[in-house]
C-alpha cells in the first residue's frame, strides 16, 4: 500500500444541463483514510458528481484540488485514481487476463491481479472472454480493474451492481479491508455500502 497522504478538496461545485441545475453548492474535503457516499434519487446527480471529482467531467462552477506529501500534477493525478461506473466496461472480446494485462501498470506483475481474480472468485475464469461473463462476473472484474494498480483515491459509481448476496458480501468485505489506505467515494442507494462510508452526501 502506498504510505503518502493524499487530499481532494471540491469547494463550490454545481453542475447545470441546459437549464435544469442537477446539484448546487457542494462541498467535499477527503484524505486518506476518509470515505464518503453520494446517494440521492435516480436523476439527482450521482454519476455526475463522481465523474467530476475524478476528473472526468467539469463542473458548471466551483473547482477541485487535488494534493499529496509528493507533487503531483494535475495530469499526473489521473493515475491516482481508479474508477468504474455503469459506462465503463472491459473489452468484451479479451480475457479477464488479457484486460488485466492491458490495464496493469509496467512492475505491478502478476501476483496483484492473481490475487484480485482469487479474492473475487474470479480465478478459474481468466481465460474466458469477458463477452461470456455474466453480468455479476462483469462486474466483478471491473472492480478488480479499478483498484489493480492499487490507486490512492477510488471512486466507484453502483460498485454492487449485478451482484448477488455473495458477491456483495466478497465487494464489502474488500472495500472495507482497504478503505484505511485510500480517499474512497461511492455512489448508491444501498444501504450497505453506506455503511461502509464516514460521510455521506444527499442529493436530490
Amino acid at each position: 500500500m502506498n504510505n503518502k497522504r493524499y487530499r481532494l478538496q471540491a469547494r463550490g461545485l454545481s453542475k447545470k444541463f441546459n437549464r435544469t441545475m442537477l446539484f448546487e453548492d457542494i462541498h467535499v474535503a477527503r484524505e486518506t483514510g476518509d470515505s464518503l457516499c453520494v446517494t440521492g434519487p435516480n436523476g439527482s446527480g450521482k454519476s455526475t458528481l463522481l465523474k467530476i471529482l475524478a476528473g472526468l467531467q467539469n463542473p458548471s462552477k466551483g473547482s477541485i484540488t487535488y494534493s499529496a506529501d509528493i507533487d503531483i500534477s494535475k495530469t499526473e493525478w489521473m493515475d491516482h485514481i481508479g474508477y468504474t461506473g455503469p459506462l465503463v466496461n472491459p473489452y468484451e472480446d479479451l480475457t479477464a487476463f488479457e484486460n488485466i494485462r492491458f490495464a496493469i501498470k509496467q512492475g505491478n506483475g502478476t501476483a496483484t491481479a492473481d490475487s484480485l481474480l482469487r479474492q473475487f472468485n474470479l480465478s478459474g475464469h481468466g481465460d474466458k472472454k469477458v463477452k461470456y461473463y455474466s453480468s455479476g462476473m462483469k462486474q466483478r472484474l471491473k472492480i478488480i480493474l479499478a483498484v489493480l494498480n492499487d490507486p490512492p483515491v477510488l471512486i466507484l459509481d453502483e460498485p454492487g451492481t449485478n451482484l448477488d448476496s455473495a458477491g456483495r458480501d466478497i465487494l464489502y468485505g474488500f472495500l472495507d479491508s482497504i478503505r484505511k489506505d485510500k480517499i474512497m467515494i461511492l455512489a448508491t442507494n444501498d444501504p450497505a455500502e453506506e455503511k461502509l462510508c464516514g460521510e455521506v452526501i444527499r442529493l436530490g
